[in-house]
């Protein structure tokens, strides 16, 4: 899961890289297990509530990758993989960290012309900024993309990842996917821009994507900048405008089979 404030994080990372490459942006206040700085650090738990314990701001390893931590997901060993940067990792008990996949950039068309100069239309460079990871029925991990700048509809993905081997497109045409999880008729992504980050409209949707790849929307009304997403018992429960304060809200979506 991506909260709304991550979101905002990812696009300042990518927008303000495009200008200048060097910049820094603050990372989200969340829960911690591992920092990227220090392998072996113990449990640290921030809260956006609570600023004078949150976090410093830290500078992202690459430029234009968003840093995360972000999803997670845990394993029957006890191990907890989280996506960070445009990596996979997954932390062992101890705080131990080791990168299991990484997931590639690709070259989509500038929307307009950049700051640096870039015109429109010409290719630019977007990474993938995995969100969300989920383990499967199957015992594989499958990580949903958000994708960087520009944030292209239908440009992002869900990998299929087994450790140890290389990660797999399990499904494509996407957009901005913040959440996955299983349900009935396979898997379900939670997309917080059914439109493209940069399209202005902040209607979400949930997606159903069956065992072949194919997806199709099962609801949207009243999904609002939607950002987190649990299914139990085929009923989802997705909270809604997560970056509203006093305005956010759960949606219960009961799913067919």
């Amino acid at each position: 899961m991506i909260t709304a404030s991550a979101v905002a994080a990812a696009m300042a990372v990518t927008l303000m890289s495009a200008a200048s490459p060097a910049s820094a942006v603050p990372a989200a206040s969340a829960v911690l297990l591992a920092s990227a700085a220090s392998p072996a650090s113990a449990v640290l738990l921030a809260s956006a509530a609570s600023p004078a314990s949150a976090p410093e701001p830290v500078q992202p390893r690459d430029a234009g990758v968003a840093a995360g931590p972000f999803g997670s997901a845990v394993d029957r060993r006890g191990r907890v993989y989280v996506t960070e940067g445009d990596t996979l990792i997954r932390l062992t008990p101890r705080g131990r960290r080791a990168t299991v996949a990484r997931f590639p950039s690709r070259m989509v068309p500038a929307p307009a012309r950049l700051p640096d100069g870039t015109p429109r239309g010409m290719p630019v460079r977007m990474p993938a900024v995995p969100s969300a990871v989920a383990r499967g029925p199957d015992g594989a991990l499958y990580v949903g993309e958000l994708t960087g700048f520009p944030f292209p509809p239908g440009r992002a993905r869900v990998w299929r990842v087994v450790p140890g081997r290389a990660p797999e497109v399990y499904a494509g045409g996407l957009t901005a996917v913040v959440d996955l999880a299983w349900g009935p008729g396979g898997l379900y992504a939670l997309e917080i821009a059914r439109h493209g980050l940069l399209s202005g409209d902040r209607a979400g949707a949930l997606v159903r994507i069956s065992p072949d790849g194919r997806h199709r929307t099962v609801a949207a009304d009243g999904l609002t900048a939607p950002s987190d997403l649990t299914v139990r018992g085929g009923i989802a429960y997705v909270s809604t405008c997560g970056d509203c304060a006093g305005e956010g809200t759960v949606r219960k979506i009961v799913l067919a089979g």
